[in-house]
């Protein structure tokens, strides 16, 4: 039976004059050979497609590759037997097929006209007319429903000759033709169902773009473009398609998954063209393909985004949101949009609108994972004060994507700013394990340590860095700011000798050697490197000039004429922030004291951050007395408080500052908890070493600010020494605490003195502090605000002439090298296409 439809269908293109038959035959015949279960059929396949070929080499030329393919198959399929068989057969059929054709061309040559002639001229008419068409064309314009615009599986021919789909005129509310508006008459139809063409070359059809796929399958869990027709004619497209579906997998549970699968418009041919354009960044063409193709979903949300992408990439930002906000318009709830807009925004450096688009983005279920990550970089560009929200969004992507090194070096800032160091340093620790040779995070790691005092520690990365980049004058100078703080002034010397070599220009430099050689009593050397520094001071950098300041004071402190004029240069200064007027008090009140002028050096004190304080008037005996006396120091009893001495008593009644060590002279038991410390304000401090310590305070009646009223405590948590240990700090008043248990501890041991910031205030305070199996510290107990939970104080003791935050007239590795560190680039490389797509 097979045998003879194909010699049927042989006879039929031998006899027929139309394309659509040819073509119909073609694909008979390549079904067959691919599905042939003997070499008859074979052999009947290859006949048939070779007179294919002499009706038109042109339109069949893809024949020949027809063969090789199935030679292929044949041969990755390792059947060799068939193979050879194949391929003799094939040569079989060729050399019979030209035999054949030779005999018809005697035969036509000797004057037997009639049906050789005419089927030689039927032959010339053929190709003429095949030429000029696509098979597949032809085949689906013969099926077509005008109405429609799309094959169909049954036409019906009215009596005005017009057709149309059965489908589509059973859902004609009045029986009159569409095209001429002619009453149709039930026994005037004709039926021509074309159940069997449809069915078989339907995936062609969907492929070559002649089926538009505007609908999903009803069981489809999306159906993102049941809404992009706004008319009937479409609905009755989508109506069909729906049921010749469902026909389908009722007549034939066994039909090809092509046919079965979700139909989206991903698989059209144009909508692919469109991807393959802007994955070649020929993003005019994609435009323009892009428009043409919305013609026929006007309401499409996807095609919209598409087309803002494709502006985003041609820097027409205007068009681009323009699109989106057509695009939310049609879906407000979806989130690709959103995330489109957000990005723009960023890249207009419109961070709080970013911010919002793409918060938008997420809380409608967005699954790119790169908008936490440019949220996280919005954060941190717009506001250091938002520095918790970057964290946590880059956290999140970090979750998802471990080893993302864009978005852990973001976060390694970020918990930078917050005063996380320990976690920064985590994080650090995975970016050396993705890439030990970067200099510049081996760089970074020092810096982070320096600022928690480990210096030491500090050097090691820092001659990591300079191992692989000894060029990096940034990394050489933080190396030998921290061999001056462990006294290694020798090692600093020659630090800043290698800067100067590389950059004879580089003021910093030699600011730190005059101060290196102050240190070591070497003013003259000192003098000469002042004076180089002056010379190529910035005179528009406020903190450059502090330093000046600062030199200058060192170098002339003897001198009450040089004191005063460094006093009148630093009122010259204007427009300099309150971080900056700190460090210009702290030189004033050093220039009052050197000119004994003390009532103004105690004007000046108020403004001198606290972390100087305490050092200050220690080191300066005659100004400390005169404060004693100034602010009637010894009219106060604090006895009651346990305070006795002098320094106590004035750090308690100006400073808001109660040395724990005071507790001693209330309750005599804790004279074993106390040892001293060369580091410390007081000189004492409280060491709960291998026991358990309850620490109850007296009534503390301090008068403060509203705006500083955190207990603040001076702790150094050397040991933990069991996993139920904790730190806690209850509030006797109102009974608050603030619980530390091992988790938290165990962040901040072997971090040396810090001052921690609890969350207990309030008025008339009196505070417990319970210590549970840790080796630890306490100095004092203060009332203030510190930007951070955790703040780390410098040993006085290493400072000698450098100020205690000299590390903060420095940028960092981030902020110095800024385009390396924050590649505007990467920024802007996180809108995906394929995330995109993937989330149409």
């Amino acid at each position: 039976l097979w045998f003879g439809i194909l010699d049927l269908a042989q006879n039929l293109i031998q006899r027929s004059s139309r394309t659509a038959t040819y073509g119909l035959c073609y694909y008979l015949a390549i079904e067959s050979l691919n599905k042939a279960p003997s070499n008859f059929i074979q052999f009947k396949s290859i006949e048939l497609l070779l007179n294919l070929y002499n009706i038109d080499n042109k339109m069949f030329s893809m024949i020949e590759i027809d063969f090789d393919q199935y030679t292929q198959k044949l041969n990755e399929n390792n059947l060799e037997d068939s193979l050879e068989k194949f391929r003799n057969l094939l040569t079989f059929v060729k050399g019979k097929y030209l035999e054949d054709l030779k005999t018809l061309s005697n035969n036509t040559g000797k004057g037997k006209e009639g049906k050789g002639k005419n089927l030689n001229q039927n032959l010339y008419l053929k190709k003429k007319q095949i030429s000029n068409s696509n098979i597949l064309d032809v085949i689906a314009d013969e099926i077509t429903c005008p109405i429609s615009s799309e094959p169909t599986d049954q036409l019906c021919i009215l009596k005005c000759q017009h057709m149309l789909a059965l489908s589509n005129l059973k859902k004609l509310k009045q029986k009159i033709c569409p095209n001429c508006r002619e009453k149709i008459e039930d026994n005037d139809i004709r039926y021509l169902p074309q159940n069997s063409i449809y069915k078989n070359l339907y995936t062609k059809f969907f492929e070559s773009g002649h089926i538009l796929p505007s609908i999903e399958l009803e069981n489809s869990d999306q159906l993102y473009d049941s809404d992009e027709s706004d008319n009937s004619e479409v609905e009755l497209i989508l109506t069909k398609k729906k049921k010749f579906m469902n026909s389908i997998i009722k007549l034939n549970s066994k039909i090809s998954s092509p046919i079965l699968s979700r139909i989206t418009k991903k698989q059209h041919p144009t909508y692919q063209n469109i991807i393959k354009e802007i994955n070649e960044k020929n993003y005019e063409k994609a435009e323009s393909l892009c428009k043409e193709f919305m013609k026929f979903f006007p309401k499409s949300y996807s095609l919209r985004c598409i087309l803002a992408y494709i502006y985003r990439c041609l820097n027409n930002y205007e068009q681009a949101h323009l699109f989106l906000k057509e695009a939310i318009n049609l879906s407000p709830k979806r989130p690709v949009a959103y995330f489109i807009r957000g990005e723009i925004f960023f890249r207009q450096n419109k961070y709080d609108k970013a911010i919002v688009n793409l918060n938008k983005s997420i809380n409608y279920k967005s699954k790119i994972n790169n908008s936490y990550i440019l949220l996280g970089n919005s954060y941190l560009l717009r506001n250091k004060s938002h520095d918790h929200e970057s964290i946590k969004n880059y956290n999140i992507a970090l979750k998802n994507d471990p080893n993302n090194y864009l978005c852990l070096k973001n976060c390694v800032y970020a918990y930078e700013i917050e005063g996380d160091y320990l976690s920064t340093l985590n994080l650090l620790d995975k970016l050396l394990n993705i890439n030990k040779e970067d200099s510049l995070v081996l760089c970074y790691y020092g810096e982070i340590l320096y600022n928690m005092t480990q210096y030491r520690k500090a050097i090691s990365y820092f001659t990591k860095a300079y191992t692989i980049d000894p060029e990096n004058i940034h990394n050489l100078n933080r190396r030998a700011i921290t061999y001056y703080i462990i006294k290694e002034y020798d090692k600093v010397l020659s630090d800043l000798d290698k800067i100067i070599q590389l950059d004879p220009l580089n003021s910093s430099a030699y600011c730190l050697k005059s101060l290196t050689y102050c240190t070591k009593n070497d003013n003259k050397n000192a003098k000469v490197s002042f004076k180089k520094y002056a010379e190529l001071l910035n005179s528009d950098n406020n903190l450059a000039k502090i330093q000046l300041f600062h030199l200058e004071y060192l170098l002339n402190k003897n001198s009450s004429e040089d004191l005063n004029n460094i006093l009148t240069k630093i009122d010259r200064i204007y427009n300099y922030s309150i971080y900056e007027d700190k460090f210009l008090q702290l030189i004033r009140c050093k220039i009052y004291i050197e000119l004994k002028e003390y009532s103004l050096a105690k004007i000046v004190l108020d403004f001198v951050e606290f972390a100087f304080i305490g050092y200050f008037i220690q080191d300066h005996p005659d100004f400390r007395s005169y404060l004693y006396e100034d602010c009637e120091i010894n009219k106060n009893d604090f006895t009651k408080f346990g305070i006795v001495d002098e320094f106590s008593k004035y750090m308690y009644k100006e400073q808001q500052v109660y040395f724990v060590s005071n507790l001693t002279n209330l309750n005599s038991e804790l004279c074993q908890f106390q040892e001293s410390d060369i580091s410390s304000l007081s000189g004492l401090v409280l060491s709960s070493k291998n026991e358990n310590l309850h620490l109850v305070l007296p009534k503390l009646n301090i008068v403060y600010d509203y705006d500083y009223d955190y207990f603040i405590c001076k702790m150094n948590v050397k040991k933990i020494l069991s996993e139920d240990c904790f730190i806690k700090f209850i509030h006797n008043s109102n009974y608050r605490e603030d619980l530390l248990k091992h988790e938290d501890v165990s962040k901040l041991e072997g971090l040396g003195w810090i001052e921690y910031q609890t969350s207990i205030f309030g008025l008339h305070y009196q505070l417990s502090i319970e210590i549970n199996s840790i080796e630890m510290q306490i100095e004092y107990i203060r009332l203030g605000l510190n930007l951070n939970t955790i703040t780390y104080i410098p040993d006085m003791s290493f400072m000698s002439y450098l100020f205690p935050v000299y590390r903060k007239f420095f940028s960092n590795v981030p902020e110095t090298f800024k385009d390396k560190y924050f590649s505007r680039k990467e920024m802007e490389n996180l809108l995906d296409l394929k995330d995109i797509l993937n989330s149409l």
